[in-house]
Formats: structure tokens, C-alpha cells, sequence
């Protein structure tokens, strides 16, 4: 179930906000700034509910500093559903923020499974070219005992 949360900025939309707090500049805010500035009144946050989620943001958003702002909210709230995402609001749909290449973390593993397999197949094939350019250097060298050809010089050893 998606947990939801009103915001109360009235008309102004969320965009403004991000523009006004820091966008503009380059540095725009994080979810939970804009989070705090559309759900306070008179400088704080009155709602015991709203006041609940905000903490829980600045919390998971310190523990986890990597998350990127849609993983945040998602973590907070839950899912999001297309045509409105908590702190963005609408008119968004989740893959517009995590890109047209989101992966889900199955699709990532797996991927990670296969190049690891890739490597283990490549380091093997280097294993085996390795071992035949040692028998030919074998085999050169028996050849050159047999009869008065120089023998092998092994630059690379």
C-alpha cells in the first residue's frame, strides 16, 4: 500500500520550489527541503504526520547518501504511481526520473552474473592461448635440436 502525503503549497508548483531553492543556481534542493518547505506553516511543520515523514526523510536520506531522490522517495513512501510522485508532484511518471534504462535490481544482477561469467570465459581463453604458445615454443625448440636452426629466443619470459 502507498503511503501518501498531502502537500500545502497551494497553487505554486513543485518546480518552483526546486527553481527558487537552489535550481537556479545549479544546486537545487533535496526531497526533503522541498518536502519541509511545501508542508510548513508559519516556519515549521504542524502536522504530526507530515512531521513523522520528514524526519524519516532526512534520516534515510543521511544513511543512505547515494540514493538518488526517486530511490528516496520510494523508500519512504512506497511506490510511486504515474502522473504524480511525492515531492515532484504531476504529471511525472518514476521512469521520467530514473531514466528510460532503469534497471530493476534483478535485471542488474543478472547482468552482473553474466559479465562475470564473460570474464571467467575470457580468462580461460587466455589460459589456453597462453598454453598453446608455450607448447609451440616447445615444439620450436625440439626443432631447432634436431637440426642447426638458432634456438628459440623467449623475449617475453
Amino acid at each position: 500500500m502507498m503511503k501518501t502525503m498531502n502537500h500545502h503549497s497551494g497553487s505554486k508548483p513543485n518546480r518552483e520550489y526546486y527553481y527558487e531553492m537552489g535550481g537556479k543556481d545549479g544546486t537545487p534542493p533535496t526531497i526533503d527541503q522541498v518536502f519541509f518547505e511545501t508542508h510548513k506553516s508559519g516556519g515549521v511543520i504542524v502536522e504530526q504526520a507530515a512531521l513523522e515523514r520528514h524526519a524519516e526523510l532526512v534520516q534515510t536520506r543521511e544513511a543512505n547518501p547515494d540514493l538518488e531522490p526517486i530511490e528516496l522517495v520510494e523508500k519512504c513512501f512506497g511506490e510511486q504511481n504515474h502522473g504524480h510522485i511525492i515531492g515532484y508532484g504531476g504529471g511525472l511518471r518514476p521512469k521520467d526520473l530514473k531514466g528510460p534504462e532503469a534497471l530493476s535490481r534483478a535485471e542488474l544482477a543478472s547482468k552482473l552474473r553474466h559479465s562475470n561469467g564473460e570474464k571467467a570465459d575470457m580468462a580461460a581463453m587466455i589460459a589456453d592461448q597462453a598454453k598453446v604458445i608455450s607448447e609451440m615454443r616447445a615444439m620450436m625448440e625440439r626443432m631447432a635440436q634436431r637440426s642447426d636452426l638458432p634456438a628459440c629466443q623467449n623475449s617475453q619470459s
